[in-house]
C-alpha cells in the first residue's frame, strides 16, 4: 500500500510538472526569446546527459569501449595514404594553438565592434573548455591508441579536438548567427556542424584517439557551449564588462575604444 501510494504521488507530481511546463510553454508562446532559452536548456541538457553515459561506459568497460579498439584497427587496417594527409590538413582546425589563435583574433575584432558581452562570451568558453578538458585528461589518465598516424605524450580521454571544436567553433557561429537571417543562419549552423564532425573523424582516422574518446569530446565541448550560452541568453540585457575586475574592464574599454 505504501510503496503503492508512493509511486501514485510521483507520478502525479510529474504530471504537475508537465502542465506547469505546459502552461509556461503556452504563456510565452509568441515570446521567440523564451523559446531559444528552453531550446538551448534542451540542448545543454542531452550534451550533459550524453557526456555523462560515455564515461560512464569507459568506467564500466561497457562494449563500447572493447568496440573502440576494433574500429581503431579496423580504420587503421583500411587506411588510404591520400586521406591521411587530407585529414593531417583537416585535424590542425581542432589544434589548440590554432583556436587560440581564432579564438584571440575574433575577440579582438568584437571588441572593436563593441560587441564586449559577445567577446568575454567567446573568450570565457575557449579559456574554460581548454582548462576543463586538460583536467579530466589527467583525472581519466586513459593511453592513446597503440596503432597511430600521429604520436602524442598526453592522454586520449576525452578528445581536446573533439570538444576544443564543439565549444569554440559553435560559439563562434553562435556569434555569426545572430548577425545573420534565414538561409544564411542555416548555413552558418550547418557548415559548422560538419566542419566540427569532421575534425572529429580526422582524429579515428588518424589513430590519436578511440571513438569513446571523440564523443565524450563533442558531448562536452557542446554541454559547456550550452551551458554558456544559457547564461547568455538568460542575462542578455547586463553588461557583462561589470564583472571583470577593475584592471580586466579598463583594458577591455581601452581596446573597444582603440
Amino acid at each position: 500500500m505504501d510503496a503503492a501510494y508512493t509511486v501514485g504521488r510521483a507520478d502525479r507530481q510529474h504530471v504537475g510538472h508537465v502542465r506547469r511546463l505546459a502552461s509556461l510553454a503556452w504563456q510565452h508562446r509568441d515570446d521567440r526569446r523564451w523559446w531559444g532559452i528552453a531550446l538551448v536548456a534542451v540542448l545543454f541538457g542531452a550534451s550533459v546527459t550524453a557526456f555523462a553515459h560515455v564515461v560512464e561506459d569507459y568506467l564500466t568497460g561497457d562494449p563500447i569501449v572493447r568496440w573502440d579498439v576494433e574500429f581503431a584497427r579496423w580504420l587503421h587496417t583500411h587506411s588510404s595514404p591520400a586521406l591521411v594527409r587530407v585529414f593531417e590538413v583537416l585535424t590542425l582546425g581542432g589544434n589548440v594553438i590554432v583556436l587560440a589563435l581564432l579564438t584571440s583574433a575574433a575577440v579582438l575584432l568584437l571588441l572593436r565592434r563593441r560587441a564586449i558581452n559577445d567577446a568575454l562570451l567567446v573568450a570565457s568558453v575557449a579559456l574554460g573548455i581548454e582548462i576543463l578538458n586538460a583536467v579530466l585528461k589527467l583525472v581519466f589518465h586513459r593511453p592513446r591508441p597503440e596503432l597511430a598516424f600521429v604520436h602524442l605524450d598526453t592522454y586520449s580521454f576525452p578528445s581536446g579536438h573533439a570538444a576544443g571544436s564543439a565549444a569554440i567553433y559553435g560559439v563562434l557561429a553562435f556569434v555569426l548567427a545572430t548577425r545573420v537571417r534565414g538561409a544564411a543562419r542555416v548555413a552558418v549552423v550547418a557548415a559548422t556542424v560538419v566542419f566540427v564532425a569532421l575534425i572529429g573523424f580526422s582524429r579515428l582516422y588518424l589513430g590519436a584517439h578511440y571513438l569513446s574518446d571523440v564523443l565524450a569530446g563533442l558531448s562536452l565541448g557542446a554541454a559547456w557551449l550550452f551551458g554558456w550560452l544559457l547564461l547568455a541568453l538568460v542575462f542578455r540585457d547586463r553588461d557583462a564588462s561589470t564583472l571583470l575586475p577593475p584592471a580586466g574592464r579598463r583594458l577591455v574599454e581601452r581596446i573597444a575604444g582603440a
